[in-house]
């Protein structure tokens, strides 16, 4: 894959939605990978792939790091697998409340719906997720990236935000772990195909979301801010024209004064002076 995630992304906030889709085919075999690694369900790891670029869709535009688009990506991912598995609890220690008898009707229905269900893919599947279960933590994702994700280490290494020598290093571990097993793991993950419209799904619930606001264009609130501003100024002069038209006109030495009286409503405390003027005459 070409590291041209930043460019993907202008164009996407530039209002190409071609290019969000191009970024969720680059990306989707991954996060299902790291999806289904952390949840054990293939179907649901779909639902989370899903969910994912919806989310991304929607915050793109604050993504502040274009070219850490890997690591954001795979924390957005994360964060659903756990809203997942702590929902998935709480479903399971709500049994504690169901009876036995429909405890022991639902068990039935939904092992007649898994065999029913069951294909060699799945099988497969069942199968790896038993012999990855020897592995550590950290090192089942990174072979499952590897294989089911279809990603390099360098690839890997911006993903989970590790260095490309650390990825390396549990890459090897587990091949070694699981020598006799890894061509069996290698062929199961590399036939994993996740649903072939999976993409044109993500794109029609893009479709029923608001646009995102393109990154380059300014912001609105100091518009709103400027455009009010303005126009209080032009209330102002219009309300207030009548009295500032007097101070605007031209002075003329032949103008004729007027007497104007302005009555106001105050209280008014007159000082009254009374000075008596004694004429220099004689009474």
């Amino acid at each position: 894959m070409k590291n041209n995630d930043a460019e993907l992304i202008q164009r996407v906030l530039d209002g190409d939605e071609t290019a969000f889709s191009a970024l969720v085919k680059k990306h989707q075999k991954p996060v299902h990978a790291l999806a289904w690694r952390k949840t054990g369900d293939f179907h649901v790891a779909e639902e989370i792939t899903q969910d994912t670029f919806l989310k991304v869709y929607q915050n793109l535009s604050t993504l502040k790091e274009p070219q850490k688009f890997a690591g954001w990506l795979y924390v957005i991912a994360t964060n659903y697998c756990k809203m997942w598995l702590r929902k998935k609890r709480l479903s399971t220690q709500s049994l504690e409340d169901t009876s036995s008898a429909e405890l022991e009707k639902a068990t039935y229905s939904g092992y007649v719906i898994a065999e029913n269900e069951r294909t060699t893919a799945e099988a497969q599947r069942e199968v790896v997720k038993k012999l990855l279960a020897k592995l550590k933590e950290s090192d089942r994702t990174v072979i499952t990236l590897y294989y089911f994700g279809g990603m390099t280490y360098e690839e890997i290494s911006k993903f989970l935000g590790v260095s490309v020598g650390a990825i390396k290093n549990r890459v090897y571990r587990a091949q070694e772990r699981l020598k006799k097993e890894e061509p069996m793991i290698r062929e199961a993950l590399e036939n994993f195909q996740i649903t072939p419209n999976l993409t044109d799904n993500i794109m029609r619930e893009i479709s029923r979301l608001k646009p995102v606001t393109p990154s380059g264009s300014k912001p609105l609130v100091p518009w709103v801010i400027a455009a009010s501003t303005l126009a209080v100024v032009f209330l102002m002069l219009g309300v207030g024209n009548q009295y500032l038209s007097r101070f605007q006109r031209p002075y003329s030495f032949d103008a004729t004064s007027e007497m104007t009286i302005d009555i106001i409503e105050t209280p008014v405390v007159f000082d009254i002076i009374v000075s008596v003027r004694i004429k220099d005459t004689c009474l």
